[in-house]
């Protein structure tokens, strides 16, 4: 299934009006008033995210944002309301999440004024600070005021870090239970919404009750800043058995030019950063323990190079700092055991490392006291990084000459303890929270 890189009943009218609840610091351990909609608020730690913008998380379900600058904990939105696709926009002013079947909504950085903007679609900011919402491209003026600047472009699935660069998949095929079909899967490019598109890849498909699907279909997008280029995967004969166990990720540099095969893809994100490098998690298998290496590629440098992990260990969840001039990753052990229980899959998580890799002469550092962590992201100045371990959001400092500080915990837990959701040891922990350094200081 394609994704984009991105009617109001009573009982939601209950939920939106207990959302916004607001928590003192001290507030850990605290109940939300409620009735049968009670929420436990998670432990946070206010000082240790003191004066680093805004942290937005689901805790069990439920949305909250920490407050940097005050310590104030907000409930944004409750489990039953199934918030996610959490994102802040480039102004650290706003944030938009999608609930439920696909209800989209805007509150204030800080999780106050909540209000849904969308009844069905996606919510998403692009690079100018515009809106995307369900099926509508709008600007957020003072207040929250929104003015409607367009609609979204048919076929839309990404865009560069920058905003120069937007991609498009479009295909001619029809699919129909009584006859075969053929027709033409293209990715295009062009260099704004309502910019001439550019065909840069084309691939003939067909269907036939017969056979199904044939042919490479375009999967994801991802667009290169500073016009150098796009890559996308495919999922080939739309088999969902062989996607899961991978698929390839391929790098375009010119309008139909022969596709690069850079290597195997398994439910991982592409880190791209601002000077047009990019890393991925390299290597086939569902099985999250078994093959997985962090694949390098340098603008002008060929061939794309694995990072120098430690002998015999895996590496995962590849992380740009701002300037792009260091990258974080995490070490694993290989894992034998063919079982995803809660204990056999936190055990490995606990085994986790996290080191950072200066690009420069890719010598790498270890993260001194970051056992266990996975899906690290950068601070927006470069000195700090938050990761996941061990069910909790945690902040630290990145390597310096000057030494690092002890690693705090800033938010637990994201899942219902003990109650990891898992695919064959993949946690999706990165789409647990989303954090703000536009306003921090």
């Amino acid at each position: 299934m394609r994704a984009l890189c991105a009617s109001t009943c009573a009982c939601c009218l209950l939920l939106a009006a207990l959302s916004s609840q607001v928590f003192g610091p001290g507030a850990a351990g605290a109940r939300a008033p409620g009735g049968a909609t009670d929420v436990v608020a998670p432990h946070v730690s206010a000082a240790g995210f003191a004066a680093h913008g805004d942290l937005a998380f689901i805790s069990e379900g439920a949305l909250w944002v920490l407050d940097g600058s005050n310590g104030k904990l907000t409930l944004v939105a409750t489990s039953q309301q199934l918030p996610r696709h959490l994102e802040f926009s480039p102004n650290g002013k706003w944030l938009v999440y999608t609930t439920g079947a696909g209800r989209v909504w805007l509150a204030r950085a800080d999780g106050s004024g909540a209000r849904q903007i969308a009844a069905n679609g996606w919510g998403g900011w692009l690079p100018d600070g515009e809106l995307l919402a369900g099926r509508s491209v709008w600007q957020v003026g003072a207040g929250g005021r929104l003015g409607l600047a367009g609609t979204v472009p048919p076929g839309l699935v990404a865009w560069s870090p920058d905003g120069d660069g937007y991609a498009f998949i479009s295909s001619s095929l029809v699919i129909s239970f009584t006859k075969p079909g053929s027709g033409v899967e293209r990715l295009l490019l062009a260099s704004g919404l309502g910019a001439q598109h550019t065909t840069w890849y084309e691939a003939p498909v067909s269907f036939s009750e017969q056979t199904g699907a044939e042919g490479n279909f375009i999967d994801r997008a991802y667009v290169l800043p500073g016009a150098r280029g796009a890559l996308f995967t495919v999922d080939p004969d739309m088999s969902a058995s062989l996607a899961a166990d991978g698929v390839n990720l391929y790098e375009l540099t010119a309008p139909g030019a022969s596709p690069l095969n850079l290597g195997v893809t398994v439910g991982q994100a592409v880190a791209i950063g601002p000077g047009g490098e990019f890393a991925f998690t390299n290597g086939p298998d569902r099985y999250e323990w078994l093959t997985k290496s962090v694949t390098v590629c340098m603008p002008g440098e060929e061939p794309c190079t694995p990072v120098p992990a430690s002998p015999g260990m895996l590496s995962y969840d590849p992380a740009w700092s701002p300037n792009g001039r260091e990258l974080a990753f995490v070490e694993a052990p290989v894992g034998e055991a063919v079982n995803f229980s809660q204990g056999t899959v936190a055990a490995w998580y606990a085994e986790h490392s996290l080191w950072v890799m200066q690009t420069a002469n890719r010598t790498v550092a270890e993260v001194e006291g970051a056992n266990g962590a996975s899906a690290p992201v950068w601070s927006a100045d470069g000195k700090s990084i938050m990761y996941v371990a061990g069910d909790g959001l945690w902040l630290v400092t990145a390597p310096s000459p000057g030494g690092q500080a002890k690693p705090v915990l800033v938010a637990a837990p994201l899942f219902q303890p003990g109650d990891w959701p898992n695919y064959y040891a993949q946690v999706a922990w990165s789409s647990q929270f989303a954090w703000s350094q536009a306003t921090a200081g």
